[in-house]
């Protein structure tokens, strides 16, 4: 029995080292390749990842039937975070301003936080995000 196995180890090393890669490198060579690309398949690129939307979250700050306060809210907050985006929709019959683009509730939260000094009734929704937007 103990030959059997001593003899199956040796086999299974053997075989393994026979199909082993060799540890020597024999020559390296350097290959350059240029690729060239239409400008067509960029701005297609372009035109998808601004149109594709993916499931995240924002913070929504007013919610109203009249354009105006909408108006005003968004006009606000733009004023305050110029360098987060804010998104006014219709959703018969409220008008509704969210901002943010964000992939995890955490991220939403800690923004939430710092937003609600200035629009104390805001709150985190689920919505799709711009892909776009992430990227940058």
């Amino acid at each position: 029995m103990k030959r059997i196995f001593l003899i199956s180890i040796l086999l299974f090393f053997y075989i393994g080292n026979m199909f082993s890669q060799s540890g020597l490198v024999k020559d390296t060579v350097n290959y350059k390749l240029k690729i060239i690309q239409d400008n067509r398949i960029e701005q297609l690129n372009r035109t998808y990842t601004s149109l594709y939307q993916m499931e995240g979250y924002r913070i929504q700050i007013y919610s109203g039937n009249k354009k105006q306060p909408a108006r005003q809210a968004r006009l606000e907050f733009t004023q305050l975070y110029r360098d987060v985006k804010a998104h006014e929709s219709y959703q018969q019959p409220y008008f509704k301003v969210r901002v943010g683009d964000f992939r995890t509730k955490l991220e939403a939260l800690k923004f939430q936080k710092e937003v609600q000094v200035h629009f104390p009734n805001c709150y985190i929704v689920k919505d799709g995000i711009e892909v776009e937007e992430l990227l940058k």
